[in-house]
């Protein structure tokens, strides 16, 4: 996620007027006791000064997270910032933090990454550490302090989580207190108490005159903001400002920032105004918003006059307006100089890297056209990484109207819908963007909605419709993107409609499409579920040819889309039964899927190839659970779609191949629940061979036989990971038993001529050992070539052998590392030995950070430790002295 760097660069350490030893005593002791240290009080009672001190005070062992919330942050924006701001302690991420922000937008993935916060915090090498939450009141989100008060629970012994808001939290404060685990500053302690009055009195020039002070005080009944106006607004003379007590402290601060405005050099006064509609001043910035060719001096000034300013951390000189001045300046601004505001706004914009900031500076200016641009700019990489949720957000910092009228706005959310596999709800949105676009006479991106409405109506099952909608799309021209998605809906009409070679002549055209310069997000909206069509005729050169084009655009950076590659690769092992080989993608795509934060777009083609995997092997105990996963899934997903039916005939597939009769009787029972708007001619032949099965189970091979051969006179067209060969091997058993088997081998002979074109036997072999040995042991007779019946008997002694395959990973203990370690882990993990960081460790090997850590991640759950601490020790004991890698 991209945001301003300043959200966690906390205020600059700053010596006060006064030393407040007692408030600081018992703070510091607070944050190296405490669970929670709670700083609430209004506005302008200094939590955030008290705070930033403090955490500076801090023994130089002790690391500091600091993170400044604002109206604009939701959930996944603070604990984005929460990420980046712990970097500089280098966490052992065992999620890629990214995915870490996309868990929390699901349902169930709060507590799911409260636990890997709270495991990576505990294996990060710290002797204390504090997260420091700044102006948490500002957030609107409920969620936030769920998430915080599941971290709260959690929370490893030697971390200490501060927070400084307006209103009491929503979190556990009852539980904590009880504990003794909560320290608290509130109104009464961060208020300046009379003598703390009089001693600024005193040293700010005021003098003894212990009147004057005790009026101050008075006044502002020790309120930090009063006081600060106040001594700056007087100049060493009373004040005609309302006390506190008379008026509210807002009315009181608006009368001392109108006294302190009024006195400053117009100039002074100008650019202030004009700047304050900045997040945060820069020179830079300001210059480009004030146009002052004065700027730096300017900004010195106002740090110097201490004008409700913070100094930030950090290499760029930067100030942080204090929120009560700055809804003061902005609404100064709007009353002196109303005309100015759009273009002060739009200029703002101009220089902000934070794309939910600039689309809101954009808003608030009226620049409707503008802040779309932005978010069509953010939008791309952001789907390419797999990222919707980030999409979405951005989606809702329009206004509801505004959303409802921009096409482009709703084409976006369409392929947010694409992402999350919600096909009826992703056609009505790319059917309103298409007639959006219509209206507008962009045809172009009419175009492209219409592609993927056809898209959408597939596997929403309305075929019809999307007939005639991609018939009338390919009477036109099409560009890029209108003609990849084109072909990608044609590869899945073959499906249906055949031939058997139509998804590997359409898959070759799509891929030739995406060659020409294509971008990671249309890869990746092609790449999901092609791995259905292994085992088709000749598919598997074209999918090969279209993994390695993916993970050429994919590089180091986009882990999605090598995710999604990596799943087609498995699918390729699989399809020949090379069960070694498909073992190692698999490991590497559990890697993958822990790692991304179990997305669906992974975690159920992972699912389907274990369940797979489990099947060929035998190995029932594993496979009853991955199967009643997959019809669970399945039938959730057949409500109002048709995606989950792969899910289903899946599992009672693998099922039937382990002899489990209940499995493959839930299964027929699930196809049965279907609406029958869902059933396609596709879906028949799976249908039948359930059915069929079933009878031949109960011995009634006549109604098998009438079955299979219903299935089996189309499942050749409708291919789809081996349904051809399961109608087929059922088949030949049932004409066998009902003593033909002339007619057997007729079923049987299209699949060793596929074995011979393709190498492919996933299909035969899934059908499982028992119904393998049946033919193999069949009395075929004269009429089928001797080298048929060999074949038949290889794939039964094949199919046995499997069962007998025991792949075992490397033992971690093992002293040898290229057993465990690739060649580069090797490398990054010489480093870690050295105490690099993974800033140095990527810049020293040419690498991404958020590949390091990608490395430290594998690094650690392959030799099974925690830390990197844990990791150096291990390459120091087991490499020997250290390799002059470096």
């Amino acid at each position: 996620m991209i945001f301003s760097p300043t959200k966690i660069q906390p205020p600059r350490y700053r010596v006060g007027l006064i030393e407040r030893s007692e408030l600081e005593r018992q703070f510091a002791a607070a944050l190296l006791d405490h669970r929670l240290v709670l700083l609430v009080a209004p506005a302008g009672y200094g939590k955030t000064a008290a705070l930033s001190r403090q955490l500076a005070l801090l023994p130089a062992d002790c690391a500091t997270a600091w993170v400044k919330a604002d109206a604009e942050d939701d959930l996944e924006r603070l604990l984005s910032h929460l990420i980046e701001a712990l970097e500089p302690c280098d966490p052992p991420w065992r999620v890629a933090p990214e995915a870490l922000v996309r868990l929390v937008a699901t349902g169930h993935g709060l507590r799911e990454a409260a636990v890997v916060m709270v495991n990576t915090l505990a294996a990060t090498e710290l002797k204390r550490g504090v997260i420091a939450l700044d102006d948490l009141h500002s957030v609107a989100d409920t969620r936030v302090c769920d998430f915080l008060s599941l971290l709260l629970d959690s929370l490893p012994e030697n971390w200490t989580m501060a927070i400084a808001t307006r209103v009491d939290p929503r979190l556990p404060l009852a539980r904590l207190r009880a504990r003794r685990e909560l320290a608290e500053f509130r109104q009464a302690e961060l208020s300046f108490s009379m003598p703390e009055v009089q001693r600024l009195w005193l040293v700010a020039g005021g003098g003894d005159e212990p009147e004057l002070a005790r009026r101050l005080y008075e006044r502002t009944q020790g309120w930090a903001a009063g006081l600060s106006l106040s001594l700056d607004a007087m100049k060493g003379q009373p004040s005609t400002a309302p006390a506190a007590g008379k008026r509210s402290q807002r009315h009181l601060f608006d009368y001392l920032a109108s006294e302190v405005l009024a006195q400053m050099p117009e100039e002074l006064h100008d650019f202030l105004l004009r700047c304050a509609v900045l997040p945060e001043l820069t020179v830079e910035r300001c210059a480009a918003v004030s146009g002052s060719p004065r700027t730096a001096e300017l900004l010195e000034e106002i740090e110097r006059r201490g004008l409700f300013v913070s100094a930030l951390e950090g290499d760029q000189f930067t100030l942080r307006l204090h929120d009560l001045f700055r809804d003061f300046l902005d609404e100064r601004l709007r009353r002196e100089y109303p005309d100015e505001v759009p273009s002060l706004l739009k200029r703002a914009a101009e220089g902000e890297g934070d794309p939910v900031r600039r689309v809101n500076l954009l808003l608030r200016a009226g620049a409707w056209d503008e802040a779309e641009q932005v978010f069509i700019d953010a939008a791309s990489p952001m789907l390419a990484s797999g990222d919707s949720a980030q999409v979405v957000r951005l989606i809702e910092q329009f206004p509801p109207l505004l959303r409802a009228r921009s096409p482009q706005l709703t084409y976006a959310t369409g392929l947010c819908e694409l992402q999350n596999l919600e096909f009826a709800k992703m056609q009505i949105a790319m059917n309103r963007a298409a007639a959006g676009f219509e209206s507008m006479q962009q045809d172009r991106e009419a175009q492209h909605a219409r592609a993927f409405e056809t898209l959408a109506l597939f596997f929403a099952g309305r075929t019809e419709e999307m007939h005639r909608l991609s018939k009338a799309i390919r009477a036109r021209p099409l560009d890029e993107t209108s003609a990849a998605v084109t072909e990608l809906v044609r590869i899945w009409e073959s499906c249906v409609d055949g031939p058997p070679e139509g998804p590997a002549e359409h898959l070759d055209r799509l891929i030739d499409i995406l060659s020409k310069a294509a971008t990671p997000d249309l890869w990746y909206c092609c790449a999901p579920n092609l791995y259905v069509f292994v085992g088709r005729t000749d598919f598997r050169a074209s999918l090969q040819r279209f993994v390695r084009g993916a993970l050429a655009v994919a590089g180091d950076t986009n882990a999605a889309l090598q995710a999604a590659a990596h799943t087609l690769e498995a699918w390729l092992e699989m399809g020949q039964g090379r069960l070694a080989q498909a073992d190692a993608k698999i490991r590497q795509l559990r890697e993958d899927n822990q790692w991304l934060g179990q997305p669906r777009s992974l975690r159920v083609p992972l699912l389907r190839l274990e369940t797979i995997y489990q099947a060929l092997q035998g190995d029932t105990a594993a496979l009853g659970p991955s199967c009643n996963a997959l019809l669970e899934d399945g039938q959730e997903r057949t409500r109002g779609l048709n995606w989950g039916l792969m899910q289903i005939s899946l599992a009672g597939r693998a099922a039937a191949a382990v002899g489990d009769w209940d499995g493959v009787r839930e299964a027929e029972r699930a196809f049965a629940r279907m609406p029958k708007t869902f059933r396609w001619p596709l879906h028949m032949p799976i249908i039948r061979s359930f059915e069929g099965l079933l009878a031949l189970r109960d011995q009634r091979d006549e109604e098998a036989l009438k079955l299979l051969r219903e299935a089996a006179a189309i499942s050749a067209d409708v291919d789809r990971i081996g349904i051809d060969a399961f109608c087929r091997i059922h088949l030949a058993r049932a004409e066998l038993r009902c003593g033909s088997p002339a007619d057997a081998w007729q079923a049987v002979a299209p699949l060793l001529e596929h074995e011979r074109r393709t190498g492919e036997l996933i299909g035969v072999l899934l059908t499982g050992v028992s119904a393998l040995t049946e033919l193999a042991n069949a009395a075929w007779g004269t009429e089928v070539p001797v080298h048929g019946v060999a074949a038949v008997r290889r794939w039964a002694d094949t199919a046995r052998q499997l069962r007998r395959v025991e792949v075992v990973a490397p033992a971690r203990e093992t002293s040898e590392a290229s057993a465990l370690l690739s060649e580069r882990e090797l490398e990054v993990l010489a480093r870690v030995a050295v105490g690099e960081s993974n800033k140095l460790i990527a810049r020293a090997l040419s690498l991404s950070p958020h590949t390091v850590k990608r490395h430290l991640a594998r690094i650690l759950e392959r030799l099974g430790m925690s830390s990197r601490g844990e990791a150096a020790d291990w390459y120091r004991t087991h490499m020997g002295p250290l390799r002059d890698r470096h």
